[in-house]
């Protein structure tokens, strides 16, 4: 099941594929895949993945397009339920900090918009830090392209 969900995230980067531009460790701009750790509460695990495209604005300023797959497992049945959500965000690179701010782009029955902070990880292709609505899981983006 977690194979078939990573692979719907890899489809769904490369339905937001932008194209291949030089990349320098500043700019940001690219298409990125992501995935939360687990996270949830005593009823229910939740793990979140998708795909999203930085696109510069201004210098340090980014429009995102996000797609979130959030795989809701009920702990006592194993039932599962997935939510896709495509979301329009904002990106603000401030002292080496990355907030994303999302609204959905389309209406999602329980789902409430996501927001991250990010700042860079090991390499200039990936970025870490938490989920920061509604639940707090630690969250890593890696650059496809």
């Amino acid at each position: 099941m977690m194979r078939a969900f990573m692979t719907g995230a890899v489809i769904a980067a490369a339905m937001l594929a932008a194209p291949a531009n030089a990349q320098d460790t500043t700019d940001l701009s690219g298409t990125w895949a992501f995935q939360t750790n687990s996270y949830g509460n005593e009823q229910f695990g939740v793990i979140m993945s998708g795909a999203a495209t930085f696109t510069a604005t201004a210098p340090n300023r980014y429009d995102v397009r996000l797609i979130a797959n959030e795989l809701i497992v009920q702990r006592e049945t194993s039932a599962s339920q997935l939510l896709t959500a495509r979301q329009n965000c904002t990106g603000e690179n401030t002292d080496g900090q990355l907030t994303l701010t999302c609204q959905l782009s389309e209406a999602v029955e329980g789902y409430e918009p996501d927001n991250f902070l990010l700042q860079a990880g090991t390499s200039a292709d990936e970025l870490v830090g938490a989920l920061t609505s509604g639940s707090s899981p630690q969250v890593t983006f890696t650059r496809l392209r």
